[in-house]
């Protein structure tokens, strides 16, 4: 009679186990963060068009990735009080920093490459590093794959994304980032947009997608939606446009900015039930 009680016992806890773990693999499956190109100045001191303090704000909601960029990387010098003051606020605020490094679709020298990432290392105290420009030639996969060792060997930084923006090859994963922008296009070009079918093969938090050109809030809550399904984990979506006065999407927050966060919260919070 023992011996049944126990058993019955260990098929209960087994039974709770894959519950839990089903659970857990539910709300990984269906969680998404945002990716953000914050290339705007860290003005403070205009807090009416502070929008770091938007993006600190919103990191309690949300889980955010935010991408510096003082001049095309770190300008080759430690960041100005201002930034120093943008960067505490946003670290205080649990957002994850990268800093911005371009790479001439690998034609940029390496020890350039180097130099920029070793000051934001040494300098300004940010999670990772960003890489854009990034090549899909696996002929220039070793170039790619120095960075990422150089990085995560020889700097305390944890986080590589890069930024083909397009479609790229399957052998480019593992080896050259954490995390890589399988898109980076106008609004209509993400609803015909169809993913490489090994990207389903793999965990959603190894793919990101930056949309920008979204006129409303109705569409972007749709793209977020198709995120979902095409397995992205990392998302950003904006009605600022490369057709815009400045020509840069990235350098504002959408105007639907706090329902762009509330949904997000929503579909995280959705996934846990």
């Amino acid at each position: 009679m023992k011996r049944l009680n126990l058993s019955k016992l260990l098929i209960a806890i087994l039974v709770v186990f894959m519950v839990i773990s089903c659970q857990s693999q539910a709300v990984v499956k269906n969680s998404l963060k945002i990716l953000l190109p914050l290339y705007s100045y860290p003005n403070w001191y205009d807090a009416k068009n502070y929008i770091w303090s938007d993006v600190a704000r919103a990191a309690k909601q949300v889980p955010i990735v935010a991408i510096i960029n003082p001049n095309n990387g770190p300008d080759g010098q430690p960041p100005n009080q201002d930034y120093q003051r943008g960067l505490k606020d946003l670290r205080e605020s649990g957002v994850t920093i990268l800093g911005y490094v371009y790479t001439k679709y690998g034609d940029r020298s390496l020890p350039e490459v180097e130099q920029d990432i070793a000051l934001y290392d040494r300098a300004y105290n940010i999670n990772g590093i960003f890489i854009d420009e990034t090549a899909t030639d696996l002929g220039k996969i070793n170039y790619y794959r120095h960075i990422y060792q150089f990085i995560k060997n020889k700097t305390n930084l944890q986080q590589v994304i890069i930024n083909p923006g397009t479609h790229t090859p399957e052998s480019f994963l593992i080896p050259t980032a954490d995390v890589s922008v399988i898109f980076e296009d106008y609004s209509d070009k993400w609803q015909q947009y169809q993913p490489q079918p090994y990207i389903s093969k793999y965990k959603q938090d190894h793919f990101a997608s930056l949309i920008h050109s979204v006129p409303d809030a109705a569409t972007m809550k749709s793209h977020l939606k198709m995120a979902l399904k095409r397995n992205i984990g990392y998302i950003y979506i904006t009605d600022d446009s490369p057709n815009s006065k400045d020509g840069d999407p990235w350098n504002s927050l959408p105007s639907y900015w706090q329902s762009e966060v509330d949904y997000l919260q929503s579909l995280i919070h959705s996934s846990k039930e």
